[in-house]
């Protein structure tokens, strides 16, 4: 370390009091070796070296962006009733506590951090068993007898993700129990066992993320690199859930100019967004018709006059954003009417799109071009029960799969599947993943993020800790694989914005068990560039302090007027005097809500209605009201049509 001039920092444990030198000796010759780290951060606790070591921000370096903690696992018991082994103190254990506040105080938030020390606490062995353990795991995990409450305080805290061990030579697994710590070990690295080891001699490699909740970690010795595994923690560590990312599909930015493109891209940061998802890039109609937003060879019709992808990727590199390019879709999919050789082929197409915009792209846009989007929504059909759909389902994702990720081995591969609890239960469709997951060969990082299905009624809202808590089980015995939601921000009866408190409460009910939020989609129905822009003023209120604003329900429209003609039955209606905190206007017919005329990101709205569902031969009673961006209505003002 001195030659190589790399700062380092130790932790003690029972070897330590093994050597001809004591700890406290020990610490004293490292506090005069160049490049050490390591501290007594207090004397009044117990052991030496208790310390932290902060990461600084590159943005700011007076604010944290990880801290590390490292704890003495001390060494053997003086009272041998209570086992072979000691463990961390409760004087050590409060000090972590109390520094834990202090880091959140600072910086404002919860700080993700790291804790490293030799003994394995007893929540080893518990994990030893679990089926999803990556790495090996060749030996009784040799912990303390006594818990004395370490990981719970890092639960407790939310800060600590991941916890990093030694002492066992024959173990080098790496486990998230329900994914809400990572419990690990490192390589051995030297010191002999007196017991026979089995292990080649390496280092576990720990990649951090700058201002992200995650890390990524593997196995590295003479022989090569091992045990690939990626970390994020659950949204519960944050104040308040948010969201990362959105949806943007072509039609909406087909007729984009670059100044269009960086208005939109400057609201999607201000709202914290990092990600964009842009697809497909290859679309198949019904009349069997390719179409393509880029220059393709893949193409039956002539493509867009622009290359949306190349103005998406450009525009994003610009702004600072990642971007997930979808790959191909084929309508037909909705139909089911196929076999499996149909659906395999269109994976292999699939792998030709994702060629062409690999040499098209990647050079130029890097890191820019971050990620792959498998357009195909999955469904819990009654069809994917049974084995043979199953497998289909599974040999599918692997033709995309093995090709992506031996061409772009840096790029994730997302999915965001949806389901209906109409036609099945949530233990049902885990169970679906729980098996494809066996048999995909997903990489660690790549991303499973089902839709919330709010918007299209698949779900109801409160549904969803019970589903996602299910396929939080399933994700988790995929090692490495990130368990991301798709909050559906809209309305599918009349496809408008959701009210805000909805698409809030969605991000919450779902915070427990995923990493990260997208959004289907913020830049189609919460943009201010689109819709009114009192949904993204909200949001950003939202956003910065986890408090929507409280919003008085605006004043009722002041005169309606129904026509009937033929036997249609036409109303028009005017506004009230005061429309500040006006997004759109309700319709009722006999108390059902049948019309939505939301305003545009102008203001503007159709203040005219056609229902060509009245009956004729009846009087119906109408109904208007206006609603701003939580929902909040106003009064009704009704109006009696004629006879029809």
């Amino acid at each position: 370390m001195i030659h190589t001039k790399t700062p380092f920092a130790v932790t003690f444990g029972n070897h330590d009091v093994e050597a001809d030198m004591s700890k406290s000796q020990v610490m004293e010759f490292l506090k005069n070796t160049p490049y050490n780290m390591t501290y007594d951060a207090d004397k009044d606790i117990d052991g030496y070296g208790n310390c932290t070591l902060r990461i600084g921000s590159s943005d700011d370096e007076k604010n944290d962006n990880w801290i590390i903690y490292l704890f003495d696992s001390h060494s053997y018991p003086e009272d041998k009733t209570l086992g072979t082994y000691d463990w961390i103190k409760n004087s050590q254990i409060q000090w972590y506590r109390q520094q834990s506040k202090t880091v959140t105080r600072k910086n404002g938030k919860i700080v993700p951090s790291l804790a490293f020390f030799h003994i394995p606490t007893p929540e080893y062995e518990i994990a030893r068993h679990l089926d999803y353990t990556l790495g090996n795991k060749s030996e009784q995990v040799c912990s303390p007898v006594l818990n004395s409450g370490l990981i719970t305080s890092f639960i407790e805290n939310k800060d600590v993700m991941g916890t990093f061990v030694g002492h066992d030579h024959n173990n080098d697994y790496i486990v998230a129990p329900e994914g809400k710590i990572c419990l690990a070990y490192g390589r051995k690295t030297g010191y002999v066992s007196a017991y026979k080891e089995i292990l080649e001699r390496g280092a576990r490699v720990i990649d951090l993320y700058e201002n992200e909740r995650r890390f990524d970690t593997y196995i590295r010795t003479l022989s090569g690199k091992f045990f690939d595994y990626t970390f994020e923690q659950k949204l519960t560590a944050d104040n308040y859930p948010t969201s990362q990312g959105t949806f943007i599909q072509d039609h909406l930015v087909a007729n984009w100019n670059d100044a269009q493109w960086q208005k939109e891209l400057k609201a999607l940061k201000e709202a914290g967004m990092q990600y964009l998802i842009f697809g497909p890039t290859l679309h198949t109609g019904k009349d069997n018709v390719i179409k393509s937003p880029y220059p393709s060879n893949l193409t039956t019709k002539k493509n867009a006059e622009k290359d949306l992808v190349e103005m998406c990727l450009r525009n994003t590199q610009k702004a600072g954003l990642k971007v997930f390019l979808g790959l191909n879709f084929h309508e037909r999919w909705w139909e089911g009417n196929y076999d499996e050789d149909w659906l395999l082929q269109q994976m292999e197409i699939g792998n030709r799109v994702a060629d062409e915009l690999i040499e098209k792209y990647k050079k130029r846009y890097g890191k820019t071009m971050y990620g792959w989007y498998w357009v195909w929504e999955v469904a819990n059909i009654d069809q994917l029960s049974q084995k043979e759909y199953k497998d289909a389902l599974v040999n599918a994702l692997n033709i995309n799969l093995k090709h992506l990720h031996a061409v772009s081995p840096d790029m994730p591969f997302m999915l965001c599947p949806f389901m209906n609890y109409r036609i099945g239960t949530a233990k049902e469709y885990a169970q679906l993943w729980e098996y494809v997951f066996s048999k995909a060969h997903f990489q660690s990082g790549d991303i499973f993020a089902p839709q919330d299905c709010v918007g299209a009624g698949g779900l109801n809202k409160e549904m969803i800790p019970e589903w996602f808590g299910e396929l939080n089980h399933a994700v988790n015995t995929k090692p490495g694989l990130l368990f991301w939601s798709d909050a559906e921000t809209f309305d599918q009866q009349f496809w408008v914005p959701a009210p805000l408190n909805r698409f809030v409460e969605q991000m919450r009910l779902a915070s427990p068990y995923v990493s990260k939020i997208i959004t289907f989609a913020y830049s189609h129905y919460y943009s201010p560039n689109i819709v009114n822009e009192q949904y993204h003023k909200a949001y950003l209120q939202y956003f910065k302090n986890g408090q929507l604003p409280d919003i008085l329900p605006p004043p009722a429209v002041s005169e309606i007027i129904v026509k009937t003609e033929r036997e249609d039955t036409y109303l028009e209606w005017k506004a009230p005097d005061d429309t500040s905190t006006i997004t759109g206007y309700y319709i009722y017919r006999d108390g059902e809500l049948i019309g939505n005329r939301p305003l545009d990101s102008k203001n503007k709205y159709k203040n005219e209605f056609i229902d060509k569902k009245s009956m004729k031969g009846r009087k119906h009673l109408y109904e208007i009201s206006a609603y701003n961006c939580m929902g909040g209505e106003s009064a009704k003002l009704n109006a009696q049509d004629a006879t029809n």
